[in-house]
């Protein structure tokens, strides 16, 4: 493992401790830890442009990433609930970077057959900090940690490190190129966490088989609890409707107002209730970090796809 690659998860792995005691806590994870982390990343990336003397290419999307990822934290969105907004700093911050990036793949051209798959993935780096934010847009990443943190880790790890003779599970050399273009190192972050998720259903089942509490599907996606006092970081999966009817609720309304609803519960004289916990999602992906780093991307372990 060379001393980037070295540096890299010692700092992505401290970091995400932090984020996922803070996430445990209390269910959220501050801007600050994100911003630091996004910023060490860029210096990282800088020293090693400079120590391996990559071209102006990698510079310009280099640039692009780091300018599109402060613009996540600082300053005002064009688009807001109130409509549209033409804020001039905003604009120029985004033609500057989307500037960079078609001037860096522009100069991709002439750079070597051989740089151009580093070029490549380091050019997913500004593509992946919007792709995120466009998840987070449509719910697919639900917490704005959740999307953060994958911005600050695109960042810290914009390339596959070289970490040999880690991971473990390595595409096979002849479509590895095309695997580290396809799939920017990031994604198999996110994806090792969402299969280490996977994992919480079997706990949760496995919890209520012992209480004795084993009625399915709900014993998969939360446990029973007591209305008094109502449990903190959950969302209650019963509620009682205008009508008076009592019904379940497999999967929680996000945005739903729990002290309401729990009232309207105690005063049906309900005293437990199934709720589903708030995950943590900070656990899996400092998980899914260390295992991309040290085993590899598991999908495609599981679908057996051709391994080195």
């Amino acid at each position: 493992m060379d001393a980037f690659a070295a540096t890299r998860l010692a700092i992505g792995a401290g970091f995400l401790l932090a984020a996922a005691a803070s996430d445990l806590r209390t269910r959220r994870v501050r801007d600050p830890l994100w911003v630091l982390l996004g910023s060490l990343g860029v210096g990282i990336a800088a020293l090693e442009l400079a120590y391996r003397d990559e071209p102006g290419a990698a510079w310009c999307l280099l640039g692009s990433g780091a300018i599109l990822f402060y613009m996540v934290f600082y300053g005002k969105p064009l688009l807001d609930e109130d409509g549209i907004h033409l804020r001039p700093i905003r604009i120029t911050g985004f033609a500057l970077a989307s500037g960079l990036f078609l001037l860096g793949f522009g100069l991709m051209g002439s750079t070597p057959p051989s740089t151009r798959p580093s070029l490549t993935e380091l050019a997913s780096m500004p593509i992946m900090v919007v792709l995120y934010q466009v998840f987070y847009r449509i719910r697919i990443l639900h917490g704005g940690a959740d999307a953060k943190g994958l911005i600050a880790l695109t960042l810290l790890v914009p390339r596959y490190p070289e970490a040999a003779p880690f991971p473990l599970v390595a595409p096979d050399p002849r479509i590895q190129s095309i695997v580290q273009t396809a799939f920017p190192y990031s994604l198999v972050i996110w994806v090792d966490a969402a299969i280490v998720s996977l994992a919480i259903p079997l706990a949760l089942l496995a919890y209520n088989a012992a209480r004795g509490d084993l009625h399915l599907p709900q014993a998969l996606l939360g446990y029973r609890a007591h209305v008094h006092p109502f449990p903190r970081h959950v969302w209650p999966m019963e509620r009682i409707t205008p009508e008076g009817e009592h019904v379940l609720v497999l999967f929680p309304r996000r945005g739903a107002d729990i002290d309401s609803e729990v009232g309207r519960l105690r005063t049906a004289g309900i005293e437990r209730v199934w709720v589903q916990p708030k995950i943590p999602f900070m656990v899996p992906l400092l998980a899914g970090f260390l295992i991309a780093f040290l085993v590899g991307n598991l999908l495609f372990a599981l679908l057996g796809l051709p391994a080195g």
